[in-house]
């Protein structure tokens, strides 16, 4: 049967239970975006950019601090508009590969989004459709090697971009 797009791979993977290293990549309207089948690679990029990372929640990445958070409305607030603020604070930026963390990640056992940085409106429009809620529904990272940042939304409302240590090679 020949998928024609990310939300059918996504769909057929998680209904089949198959393992993300079985998924299949996928080129349709938003390039290539894989599910990809390491949280231990995900967290290890992670950990070399911001050093002492553990994993993709707010608690496990260091230099988060309250006095460093901006008010960032998600809840009682429409998707569209929190989704375009969101791209909006990403842009300028994040560059190259990116590795996207949202709690669809976790809920639908997802896992990270490993996309290019050229990809990420098209991949915002299509995740509601493939995981069910909007992109920022939650906690979501996202985490940009090349430039050595990682962009945090926390679920209260707050976002904030911690500077760490550029990767050219993201493979560690």
């Amino acid at each position: 049967m020949a998928l024609s797009s990310v939300s059918e791979v996504m769909r057929e993977a998680l209904a089949t239970k198959r393992r993300p290293e079985q998924s299949r990549p996928t080129t349709g309207k938003i390039g290539i975006v894989r599910r990809h089948p390491s949280w231990a690679l995900a967290t290890a990029v992670l950990n070399r950019v911001i050093p002492g990372a553990t994993g993709f929640s707010p608690d496990q990445i260091p230099g988060l601090s309250v006095d460093r958070w901006q008010s960032f409305p998600i809840d009682d607030r429409d998707p569209d508009e929190v989704t375009t603020a969101f791209l909006d604070y990403c842009r300028p930026r994040v560059t190259g590969l990116l590795i996207t963390v949202t709690d669809g990640s976790f809920s639908t056992g997802a896992g990270p989004f490993f996309l290019a940085d050229g990809h990420l409106d098209e991949f915002a429009a299509a995740y509601p459709d493939m995981i069910g809620e909007p992109l920022v529904a939650s906690d979501t990272i996202v985490v940009s090697p090349v430039t050595g940042r990682v962009i945090v939304v926390q679920h209260d409302g707050w976002i904030d971009m911690l500077q760490g240590i550029e990767q050219p090679r993201v493979v560690p």
